[in-house]
């Protein structure tokens, strides 16, 4: 019997072709953002003082409550103050009832309404990029596959006006528009919004099931970490890097606990703060 002998370096290329293309950042981000991004929670916030060269904001827009068949809608309530040219993100952020008898379905009809939600925060004013935050147990990470996808879909589609906007959410009445918390000079809505969402660091250092997701980044948050946390902090000590390639463009860090050792240089890096910024908090990191 006639054996073909193929050269190694011949099965090395085969190999390598026939390997899943896996997600990348989107080097995009590295075009348009700010290398420092500020995170801006739910309390009165001037970051007017910040140079829109050097910093971003991404800011909670709303949070959505998700319950049975409900979703359950809070907008941002209090003030928010920017420095005009600023790169702004508007964040939501999604929590589900873990409770068994108010778990949420988690049916297409409400990964539509969520997608729905969340886009029309790209109206805000002067918002360039949507970042969504969630904790996601493994029953519910189909749902947040089929509500990324159905999001950027809808990110590719041409913003409809702030006003009226229908987010096809029962709860909030099916036309209420995003609130607009700024005080800043508004600009048209972004025809290309980015998109991209935070992980939990242990996602982003093996438990990786996420890549598929239709993101331009996936932000690693490397502070209140847990039980992980010694695990995550001797990771990186080690010069180890996030094994999820979506992962490889950015840090979430917090100001109480500061810069991680084995930081890769040269990537954003997201900050959030317990209470609202000062202009100097920063001036030590």
């Amino acid at each position: 019997m006639f054996v073909r002998i193929i050269p190694a370096f011949i099965l090395a290329a085969i190999l390598s072709s026939c390997a899943v293309q896996k997600n990348t950042v989107n080097t995009r981000l590295d075009a348009e953002m700010p290398r420092r991004i500020i995170w801006a929670w739910e309390r009165p916030e001037d970051l007017s003082g910040f140079d829109p060269k050097e910093f971003g904001v991404a800011f909670l827009a709303q949070t959505l409550f998700l319950e049975n068949g409900s979703i359950n809608r809070k907008p941002r309530m209090q003030p928010l103050e920017t420095a005009d040219g600023a790169y702004i993100i508007a964040v939501t952020r999604i929590e589900t009832n873990k409770s068994t008898a108010k778990r949420p379905t988690l049916d297409e009809e409400m990964a539509a309404k969520t997608a729905a939600l969340i886009a029309a925060t790209r109206t805000l004013p002067n918002v360039r990029g949507v970042q969504v935050d969630f904790d996601a147990v493994v029953s519910e990470r189909d749902f947040y596959r089929k509500m990324m996808f159905e999001l950027r879909r809808l990110l590719s589609e041409p913003p409809a006006s702030a006003g009226g906007q229908n987010t096809g959410s029962e709860d909030t009445g099916g036309n209420e528009s995003v609130n607009d918390p700024t005080n800043t000079h508004h600009s048209p809505p972004a025809i290309h919004p980015t998109l991209t969402m935070t992980s939990l660091a242990s996602w982003c250092t093996g438990d990786a099931w996420f890549n598929d997701f239709p993101v331009d980044e996936a932000v690693p948050m490397a502070f209140q970490m847990g039980a992980d946390t010694e695990k995550i902090r001797t990771y990186l000590r080690n010069g180890n890097d996030w094994i999820e390639p979506l992962c490889r463009g950015s840090y979430g860090i917090s100001l109480d606990e500061g810069l991680l050792d084995g930081m890769k240089p040269g990537r954003r890096i997201y900050y959030f703060k317990n209470s609202a910024w000062k202009q100097g908090d920063l001036s030590g990191l």
